[in-house]
């Protein structure tokens, strides 16, 4: 009789609870995984639109010859006078056509070692063949030279010449190789477009001719400074007297002005007051601001008072720039946002007034509050 075959023999009670434990261990191995996995790939960016601010230095600095104290610079002071004459024409709209003595700047030279004395109406004749007169008297220098206005001794376009060389015919002939007059400018006026002379006229030209002197003075005193070294300039001028060839409403197409003016300048290291400014301007940053992108191009500088004698003035300096909340703001502190939903981060970051905006996004973006891993927490700020 053959032997019955033997069924599956159920497990013993010790392998059902090994078995059990191991499916145990495999799950949680398996939640485990998923918590590590969540943890490590959960982020959160919070974005904050900066709201920024102005801020600004205004302050001074000694320019003096011997720098010992802070907010000392070593700086040159000089001060000198200048005078000059121009012709201005006037526009030709709604003038009448008149033919007049066309003038302008001449240079005499005086290459003698004697002063020679001029009157008002010496003759200077130029390569041309055109004769001028001088308007007023002058006495030029030996080895000098000075600038006078003069015309030309008939009225018309033949006047209106171009820059050119003049003999002095009233000199005797061998006087004449020394003492002559040169032109840079054309000569002009020979037709004018007469017309009322007003007010606003003669202080348009003496704008005009000023800003046009003062140019001259900057170069004229700053030609013995050694700019390599102060390369810094700041300048006040003056206007001492001023005053025009006709009176106002007087008919006329062209007149004379005269302009007088005291130049003081002043000559700095450039980089050093950039710097102090700008060490200035960070000290005045407000506590959770940072700088932004602070030129020092931008600094503005003005004589407030010199004294030519001591070698020192007194320099205004003025420097604007912008400050955004910092990375290191109390207010940007990741301990305040760990674990809160995203309406509770733009409540606390909108309350302040260094914060115009903000936004937060997630990874994975089903996320619903921000991890409580502060190292998960991207701050990015923008303005």
């Amino acid at each position: 009789m053959a032997r019955e075959s033997r069924g599956a023999q159920p497990l013993s009670r010790s392998l059902k609870v090994y078995q059990r434990i191991a499916v145990a261990f495999v799950f949680m191995t398996f939640f485990l995984l998923l918590a590590v996995l969540y943890l490590s790939i959960s982020r959160a960016t919070i974005t904050v639109v900066a709201n920024p601010r102005v801020v600004s230095v205004d302050t001074e600095v000694q320019a003096v010859a011997n720098p010992t104290n802070d907010g000392e610079l070593s700086g040159i002071v000089s001060k000198q006078s200048f005078n000059t004459q121009e012709i201005i024409t006037l526009p030709t709209d709604g003038g009448t056509a008149v033919e007049e003595k066309a003038g302008g700047t001449v240079t005499i030279i005086n290459e003698s070692n004697s002063g020679q004395p001029l009157v008002g109406t010496t003759r200077l004749l130029s390569k041309e063949g055109i004769l001028f007169r001088i308007d007023s008297a002058v006495n030029v220098p030996a080895k000098g030279q000075v600038n006078v206005i003069a015309h030309a001794d008939k009225p018309g376009l033949s006047g209106e010449i171009g820059p050119t060389q003049f003999t002095i015919p009233g000199l005797p002939e061998s006087t004449q190789k020394l003492i002559y007059a040169v032109s840079v400018d054309s000569m002009k006026g020979g037709v004018s477009y007469k017309r009322t002379l007003t007010q606003k006229d003669v202080d348009d030209a003496v704008s005009t001719v000023s800003n046009a002197l003062l140019e001259k003075a900057k170069t004229t005193i700053s030609a013995g400074v050694d700019r390599t070294v102060f390369s810094g300039e700041s300048y006040s001028s003056s206007v001492t007297s001023q005053g025009a060839s006709v009176a106002v409403g007087a008919e006329v197409g062209s007149f004379t002005v005269t302009v007088a003016m005291d130049v003081t300048a002043v000559y700095y290291d450039q980089n050093a007051v950039k710097q102090y400014a700008l060490s200035q301007l960070y000290a005045r940053v407000p506590e959770g601001y940072a700088a932004e992108n602070v030129s020092t191009d931008a600094v503005q500088m003005s004589v407030k008072s010199a004294d030519v004698k001591k070698g020192e003035a007194t320099l205004g300096v003025y420097l604007e720039g912008k400050a955004i909340i910092a990375e290191d703001s109390a207010v940007l502190s990741k301990d305040r946002f760990v674990g809160r939903a995203p309406n509770e981060v733009l409540t606390l970051l909108r309350a302040s007034e260094a914060v115009k905006d903000a936004s937060v996004s997630f990874t994975p973006f089903w996320l619903e509050r921000v991890p409580t891993l502060k190292d998960h927490i991207t701050i990015v700020i923008t303005e």
